[in-house]
């Protein structure tokens, strides 16, 4: 019997990825090869299929009527390969190793630090952590985990909260001398720092707690946490803390509350959140489980 052939895999990937972001550039970098070499894999694919994917046009590409019905068969049969890779490697494999996505802070001041005692605890598994400010999408990238902020509803995914969030004002120790002669009525000449990730955070902030809030100076903007702190620190303006994600810094004087008895429950947390199918994975379930602990263990530490 003659096989069928098959189309090249790396050329399906370099595909799927080019058709999610419509460019040859931007796929380029997430596959860490050259726009040429993308654009040679992808006419290598066209030429095994004999009609063209994508539209060529000035500075943009569109995809083809042909494009887009190939497109949900190379998804489908690219997810079914990434899943029943995985399902091997957990089943055979003699180290797991678990793929983690997490924001600059909690990665930096929270789970590092804790590392050794995780390595101790469970030598088998071992993490690779990622730190980025844009959320991955678990169903198309190599990640078995990603730690978000937010409302916990992200559409094929199963997310866990880890913890209850409380908002508080922070700032530098100089500042904070200032304020509390005050209320925040009184922050006309201070800068509010803004997270640009949750861009009503004062205003929640302030409904929650009864506070009014004056007309400060001027707003800033940051889509960090870490910058967000870092310049509270530097007394650059106000900032809202998160705790007890914030207590490390607390604990340390590096930010300080001016009114640490305006501390409200703010909807969003923190999550950890997952693939569907990986939910009885048992190093996933250790994972969730270990930082848990860790994060209540850091929010019972007084500040």
């Amino acid at each position: 019997m003659k096989l069928r052939r098959l189309p090249p895999l790396h050329a399906l990937e370099a595909f799927e990825v080019a058709a999610r972001e419509l460019s040859f550039r931007k796929a380029a970098e997430a596959l860490h090869l050259t726009p040429s070499a993308v654009s040679h894999q992808i006419k290598g694919l066209e030429d095994f299929l004999g009609f063209a994917l994508f539209r060529r046009m000035n500075r943009a590409l569109e995809l083809t009527e042909g494009g887009r019905d190939y497109l949900r068969v190379t998804q489908a049969s690219l997810d079914s390969l990434r899943e029943g890779s995985q399902q091997a490697r957990q089943r055979y494999g003699r180290h797991t190793t678990l793929k983690i996505s997490a924001g600059p802070f909690i990665a930096s001041e929270i789970i590092v630090p804790a590392l050794p005692s995780f390595q101790l605890e469970y030598p088998h598994i071992e993490l690779n952590i990622e730190t980025t400010l844009h959320p991955v999408d678990l169903r198309r990238e190599d990640m078995d985990i990603a730690l978000r902020f937010g409302s916990g509803h992200w559409p094929g995914t199963t997310a866990k909260r880890l913890l209850t969030v409380r908002a508080v004002p922070v700032c530098s120790p100089a500042m904070a001398e200032k304020l509390r002669r005050g209320t925040p009525l009184g922050v006309g000449d201070i800068s509010l720092i803004h997270s640009a990730p949750l861009p009503e955070g004062w205003n929640m902030w302030a409904e929650l707690s009864g506070a009014k809030l004056g007309k400060p100076k001027g707003d800033l903007w940051l889509d960090s946490y870490f910058a967000i702190l870092r310049a509270a620190e530097q007394g650059v303006g106000l900032a809202l803390g998160l705790l007890p994600m914030v207590n490390p810094w607390l604990r340390t004087g590096r930010v300080v509350m001016p009114w640490p008895e305006l501390q409200v429950e703010i909807p969003q947390g923190y999550y950890l959140v997952h693939r569907p199918a990986d939910e009885n994975r048992a190093e996933v379930q250790v994972f969730c489980t270990w930082l848990m602990e860790l994060l209540n263990a850091e929010a019972a530490i007084p500040v």
